[in-house]
């Protein structure tokens, strides 16, 4: 019998966004949120570099795309351009594809194992991949 070791990678950021959520009461109205993402990354090899994958590139790519924008003028947060409201359940779930993309481009092969959003100090939403055994 072998060991199988792997790594596990969590990193937290803020990112500031705005939104509205359709038929959500108050938050129908545009207002925004300084959002903590929280994401873990796992796997059994590192990269060239010793690391399961750069943090920072993860942070800087989510960052880039939405930092200080309105979530809703982005077609997978529009529903009527075929995507979801931005609740904070699909911020979660937008942002985990987002990374295992980018985890999909490295040699090494990490994977997300989940992303937590964060909207207040009350309330945050949690997508994660399931593992079948």
């Amino acid at each position: 019998m072998s060991d199988q070791y792997v790594y596990t990678l969590t990193k937290h950021f803020w990112i500031s966004c705005a939104h509205k959520v359709a038929g959500a009461g108050k938050c129908e109205r545009l207002h925004g949120h300084n959002y903590k993402v929280t994401f873990c990354i796992t796997g059994s090899a590192l990269d060239e570099k010793d690391m399961l994958i750069d943090f920072r590139e993860v942070k800087h790519h989510l960052e880039k795309k939405y930092d200080h924008y309105v979530l809703n003028d982005f077609d997978e947060f529009n529903k009527e351009k075929g995507g979801y409201e931005p609740s904070t359940e699909r911020v979660a779930q937008v942002f985990f594809e987002i990374i295992e993309s980018l985890c999909k481009t490295k040699r090494n092969k990490p994977n997300v194992k989940w992303v937590d959003v964060l909207e207040t100090n009350e309330a945050s939403a949690r997508y994660e991949k399931f593992e079948r055994r």
